[in-house]
């Protein structure tokens, strides 16, 4: 809902005027529209209504202190203030985004009420002196950090008769457009995005990769038939590039697959916040990652409690078509002490095998050119069974100290497969477990603001792999039982101290210091069991390829900031960064055919020690420039050193079943450094068209240089006879050539109240090929292995994937009827990139290359409040019933066809 310009309003009542078009009985009417969804494709703009709301918002819970606590005073910081003349409304919430100072108004303000500009440095007090001289009103300190407005004449003993009820003006930050995105995105010097729950649940999501959608610069890789999540930023992912995490908490996992292979599993039920930040690495969670960090709030008890409440919870339940069967979730509070609460959340989804989109099907050609199309690769195994859940404590210590304590699990049965046709099923059970524990220490001082935070996640997968058979029927290929595991356990500190400085011409200096340090241990962990049938296939394939190690990586950062006026910024520190890898490891090879020397599984396999370390020192340095309020311009620049991960160093073994791949370990593998640049610019502004609007938008250019990238790599077998012999070898190699990844984001919305719409934008250049040294073994390779030219070349890369080169999203509605009725349609057209695939002479080895078509999809969405507690939601993914393969990490199962969901969400 938007906030009208005054902030967020704590338990709140709406008291809107009304317009002079009565409505009349048209909730029913409206009820009856979304629930059959014919709504969509209503002439809205005709039919919304037009109205002037009130500033103000009544409190019908809150509990403020009317009455100033004796002796209580306003810090005498001085400040800095722009405030014109304006309704006094308006005026006070610039005031407390200015102070940070909540105020609470006495019942309603008198009707056209201005306030006086307020321009210069002074005091909070001073400004509110000045504010409210020609108003009439005073004002009380009723703490620190809270004040109070009052109208003497209502203080008057003979109008004690008259009853208000106190309205709240908070220091936070406004909260607009089509995903309610907070201001302070806009104000942030860099890139950084918010996926609000708002967003999650607006329109309810097959899986959890769509609540990505809008968000310019972040691809999710893998598609449907995974219920992980594989994320990639500006052109980067998997493999820690992106520090992808629970509350902090950091979700390492890889497994060894066609396609993707880091992926995180969480329902989006159980989220209140995504935080994604792409320009500022240099603080805790940018160690051993160089993309970013993307941070996964879940619930706790403030996102299901309203302020004052004693205890509540929350509820929603969603049904739909395409087999889309049943999706709830159910969350809880209580606030047993002033200074203690507790939360719960649990969620199930279960959803079956969908249809894919009959709409423009074809999806892509492979690597070997052949086409594919919705009827060709079939979106069998697409089926999945979701349980998760969470628990939180929150205990405030002291005044100045609090301890958070959470657990989140969850457990997902589905079936996917990895070839192109879709038609060879694994059965998976993937368990996950996150454990944190936080604490905040922040006394009066502003030297301290102390976080520290330990945590631990394990990820588990079980795959059975069924037995396959060949044409004859015969078992060609024996079953295999492997359990995953992965293992992380880390802790982090991080403080911030604050300086003012002496005033500088006119304007206030300020200086920070952000400093801390943090550490993770990643222990990997792979057994497999193989029945032998008769056919091919062995453990050490399936337990090689995702292969089992340790790593340590630990590092630590300082910046800092000096601010003059809110006009001025510049910031520069590093981080030091170190990881450590350790494991035991061989190299055997797979020659078929009458040559016998070290074959793999024969017992001839070659011990090789993999350890590993590197060290770094990364600058980094910012600035940004806000010429008038609303617009600042920024520039960033930072070195990062991306760790390799327990997979890339221990990769080895042979491709599991019978086809005659060798893997070899790296031991000489070398960490990624990376520098990335960027330049923008924010757009923050309000009573454009008019009052209470907003317009907000980011724009931002970024390119960043890549030394070392690794990747899979086709290289020689050290004992090749022939340069034409059928087995080929493979392993993580770094490119001896610069990646470079360039690309523009843009995001940006105007909303009205009655009616809102915005979009993104992103393009992308993405450069992944380049040279390698193919010779990662330290032996002797034989003459036929030294000349197998097309090894070490781009040639012999295997399945780089790259983000689409262009994508657009445009979103747009109207909230009618007092604003209970939202109706809105959003759009996304995506132009994807060529990826590339491995080519030895005129052989292509790999079928995971090749082209996607580019689509678009369309969806509509509405919600209608029932009631203050009562919530009916209405939406239609993939309206227009479009075919189109999601994903750009070697996806080939058509994504779902049109879907219409329904859900009822209910607060108590």
């Amino acid at each position: 809902m938007l906030s009208n310009g005054v902030g967020r309003i704590v338990d709140t009542n709406k008291i809107i005027r009304k317009s002079s078009t009565p409505i009349g009985g048209v909730r029913t009417i409206a009820l009856t529209a979304v629930g059959s969804g014919m709504i969509a494709l209503m002439p809205l703009a005709v039919g919304a209504q037009t109205r002037g709301a009130e500033i103000l918002q009544q409190a019908n819970k809150a509990e403020i202190a009317q009455v100033a606590e004796e002796g209580v005073t306003l810090s005498n910081d001085m400040l800095s203030f722009d405030i014109s003349a304006q309704p006094l409304a308006m005026a006070l919430v610039n005031f407390s985004r200015v102070s940070g100072i909540d105020v609470a108004v006495d019942g309603t303000l008198p009707d056209g009420t201005q306030s006086v500009a307020v321009q210069g440095n002074m005091t909070a007090g001073a400004a509110l002196d000045r504010m409210l001289s020609q108003s009439g009103l005073i004002w009380n300190a009723v703490n620190p950090t809270t004040i109070s407005i009052i109208d003497p004449v209502r203080e008057d003993a003979g109008n004690a008769s008259i009853i208000t009820v106190p309205v709240t003006v908070t220091a936070t930050e406004r909260a607009l457009g089509p995903n309610g995105v907070p201001d302070k995105v806009y104000e942030t010097p860099g890139s950084v995005a918010v996926i609000t729950q708002e967003s999650m649940r607006k329109s309810p999501v097959r899986e959890a990769r769509e609540i990505f959608n809008n968000v310019a610069g972040v691809d999710i890789s893998n598609d449907a038939r995974d219920p992980g999540l594989t994320v990639n930023v500006r052109g980067q992912q998997e493999m820690g590039r992106v520090n992808v995490n629970i509350d902090g908490a950091r979700q390492n996992y890889n497994q060894m697959t066609h396609g993707t292979s880091s992926r995180v599993y969480l329902d989006p039920a159980l989220l209140a916040e995504v935080e994604i930040e792409k320009s500022n690495l240099n603080q805790n969670g940018g160690a051993g990652s160089s993309a970013g960090i993307v941070t996964m709030r879940t619930l706790n008890t403030q996102d299901i409690l309203d302020d004052g409440e004693k205890w509540g919870g929350k509820v929603n339940v969603s049904h739909g078509t395409n087999d889309y069967e049943f999706a709830g979730d159910a969350a809880g509070g209580v606030r047993l002490a002033p200074r203690f609460d507790i939360s719960a959340a649990v969620s199930r989804k279960v959803i079956g095998d969908y249809s894919p989109g009959k709409r423009n099907p074809a999806l892509f050609t492979d690597g070997n050119g052949n086409y594919h199309d919705v009827h060709s690769s079939r979106p069998e195994y697409t089926f999945l069974r979701q349980t998760s859940g969470l628990v939180k404590a929150n205990v405030h210590l002291t005044d100045d100290q609090e301890l958070n304590l959470g657990y989140v699990g969850s457990k997902s049965n589905y079936t996917k497969t990895n070839d192109v046709t879709n038609t060879r099923p694994d059965l998976n059970e993937t368990k996950t477990h996150t454990l944190t524990a936080k604490h905040n220490w922040n006394p009066s001082t502003d030297l301290v603001d102390l976080d520290t935070h330990v945590y631990w996640t394990r990820t588990e997968s079980n795959q059975y792999r069924p037995t396959r058979f060949n044409t004859s029927g015969s078992v060609s290929q024996n079953p295999y039982d492997t359990d995953y595991t992965l293992d992380t356990t880390g802790l982090d500190l991080a403080n911030s101290s604050k300086f003012e400085l002496y005033s500088v011409g006119d304007g206030l200096s300020k200086v920070s210091f952000d400093y801390g340090t943090e550490f993770f241990h990643d222990r990997a962990k792979t057994t497999s069991e193989v029945e032998d049938l008769g056919g091919s296939g062995s453990a050490y394939q399936a337990e090689g390829t995702t292969p089992s190690g340790e790593r340590d990586v630990y590092g630590g950062h300082v910046t800092a900031t000096y601010g003059w006026n809110d006009v001025f910024q510049i910031s520069g520190g590093f981080r030091y960064d170190r990881y450590e890898l350790t494991g035991d490891s061989y190299w055997c090879e797979a020659l078929p055919g009458g040559f016998t020397s070290q074959q793999c599984g024969s017992g001839n396999d070659v011990p090789l020690d993999v350890d590993l370390s590197e060290d770094r020192v990364s600058p980094s340095f910012g600035a940004s420039v806000t010429p008038f309020p609303g617009l600042q311009f920024f520039a960033n620049y930072r070195e990062n050193l991306r760790a390799p991960t327990v997979m890339e160093a221990m990769f080895k073994g042979m491709h599991i079943g019978d086809q005659p791949v060798t893997y070899f370990s790296n031991a000489n593998l070398k960490a990624e450094e990376v520098e990335t640049k960027e330049v923008g610019v924010n757009f923050m502004f309000d009573n454009v068209i008019k009052q209470g609007d907003g317009f907000r938008a980011k724009l931002s250019y970024y390119r960043s240089t890549i030394d070392n990238y690794t990747t899979v790599g086709f290289v020689p077998l050290p004992s090749l006879p022939s340069v034409n012999w059928p087995s080929v070898g493979a392993g993580m190699v770094n490119l001896s050539d610069p990646v470079y990844m360039t690309g523009t984001e843009l995001e940006a919305f105007y909303d009205a109240g009655e009616y809102y719409f915005g979009g993104t934008l992103t393009t992308s250049d993405i450069d992944l090929i380049g040279n390698y040294n193919q010779f990662i073994l330290d032996t002797t390779y034989s003459t036929a292995a030294q000349n197998a030219a097309t090894y070490g070349t781009v040639g012999g890369l295997f399945g780089i994937y790259a983000p689409p080169k262009r994508k657009y999203t445009l979103d747009g509605g109207f909230r009618l009827f007092d604003q209970d009725l939202v109706l809105g349609m959003r759009a996304t057209f995506v132009y994807p990139e060529e990826n590339y695939g491995s080519q030895v002479g005129s052989v292509s080895l790999s079928t995971v290359g090749g082209e996607y078509y580019k689509y678009r999809v369309f969806d509509f969405y509405s919600s209608y409040d029932i009631n203050d507690a009562v919530k009916l939601r209405f939406a239609v993914n993939n309206l227009f019933d479009e075919g189109y393969v999601q994903g750009s990490g070697g996806t080939y199962a058509p994504a779902p066809g049109r879907t219409a969901i329904i859900s009822l969400s209910g607060n108590f």
